[in-house]
């Protein structure tokens, strides 16, 4: 199964472009992902948006298990870069949540266009990163010395 769509140069296709992966998803019965396809979408589409050119597209396809989403764009030329943003930076983070949430991602160049894609792994549980919480970081989870006895 699958689906394509010309993307505008327009902020407000990202927004359309989630929308059009969750109904995708659920026409074609996939398992509910906890939102990532959304967000690794609106990563990519928003990276199209922001460093690419027109034409551009997304293609999403269904096989198995397996969800690939591709955007296409027509700058072709760097790769895109994982890099480390500052704490108070308010961008720089996309390509590392899609290195973090996807089974596998790439990129590929052919012809001067470049598509960026990533794939889910469906019949996994989502990759959501769970930070460790020592008991003592938390008031509420730290031992308590008071004893308290129900009557």
């Amino acid at each position: 199964m699958e689906l394509r769509t010309a993307l505008r140069n327009d902020p407000g296709e990202v927004e359309r472009a989630r929308n059009l992966i969750g109904a995708s998803m659920r026409r074609w019965g996939l398992p509910e992902d906890g939102g990532v396809a959304a967000l690794l979408v609106s990563e990519l589409v928003t990276n199209a948006l922001r460093y690419g050119a027109q034409p551009m597209r997304m293609v999403a396809r269904h096989t198995g298990p397996n969800l690939r989403v591709e955007i296409h764009d027509a700058r072709g030329g760097e790769p895109p870069r994982l890099r480390r943003a500052a704490p108070d930076s308010t961008n720089g983070r996309g390509m590392m949540i899609v290195d973090a949430l996807a089974a596998r991602w790439g990129w590929s160049e052919f012809g001067g266009e470049k598509q960026v894609w990533f794939e889910l792994d469906l019949s996994a549980p989502p990759a959501v990163a769970t930070p460790a919480i020592e008991p003592e970081m938390v008031p509420s989870l730290a031992p308590s010395t008071d004893e308290v006895v129900a009557a």
